[in-house]
């Protein structure tokens, strides 16, 4: 059954653009389309089945994305969302995934990095990132006092070394460090993009994390890579 989507944008050709971008893949359906967040609750209000995520951008007339975005995520918590803007800077990121974001893409992405991060979200609760924007969040780590750092008993489970993962699960975590998409580190390793996320799934659940900005967080902590 594929994925149900919304895209939410004020600009039609903005829209337009994800539509063509996504219509060649069965995995997902399209089945809500709004001109802000103001249109697109209202629209949510007569639907009898919600969309499973939703596609947001942030600048938008009458109600921007992260105020949609916080207000959707505490009236329907099925909802997921990704963030797909141009936006790189880093109070968006952090303003986005506060107000409950389960992503943040760019607009530059491509149709396979867009529909990865749409069946992350949905199937493994992840929290995809475009490779600029997992890189800017690994800034704001680093900024971040060491008093904000707890470590918890999962985070003991990673002190192991290389927390049990096989050797190509690290050949795997070393191209999601270099910024890789799944079909760019399959083409690279001879594989398919669906075995790369099937080892990015093995990776994360070994790691205690659920995106590839921790995953990458970690390895760099370890000095795995």
């Amino acid at each position: 059954m594929p994925v149900t989507i919304a895209i939410t944008d004020d600009k039609p050709i903005n829209r337009q653009t994800v539509k063509d971008k996504l219509a060649a893949y069965k995995e997902v359906r399209l089945v809500l389309e709004a001109r802000n967040g103001r249109d697109f609750l209202e629209q949510l209000k007569s639907m009898q089945t919600l969309p499973d995520v939703v596609l947001m951008d942030l600048e938008m007339p009458e109600m921007d994305g992260i105020e949609t975005i916080r207000m959707a995520t505490a009236a329907y918590p099925s909802i997921k969302f990704i963030v797909l803007t141009i936006f790189e800077d880093h109070d968006k990121i952090f303003e986005a995934i506060k107000a409950g974001a389960h992503g943040y893409l760019l607009k530059e992405d491509s149709a396979v990095d867009i529909i990865d991060a749409i069946t992350n979200v949905h199937e493994h609760n992840g929290i995809p990132m475009s490779p600029a924007i997992a890189r800017k969040a690994m800034e704001l780590l680093k900024q971040m006092p060491v008093h904000h750092y707890r470590e918890t008993e999962e985070n003991e489970a990673v002190k192991e070394e290389n927390a049990g993962l096989s050797d190509r699960e690290m050949e795997i975590l070393k191209e999601m460090v270099s910024g890789k998409n799944y079909k760019a580190i399959g083409e690279k390793l001879f594989i398919s993009p669906l075995t790369v996320r099937k080892h990015a799934s093995n990776i994360y659940e070994k790691l205690h994390v659920n995106s590839r900005a921790q995953a990458v967080s970690i390895a760099h902590k370890k000095k795995w890579i």
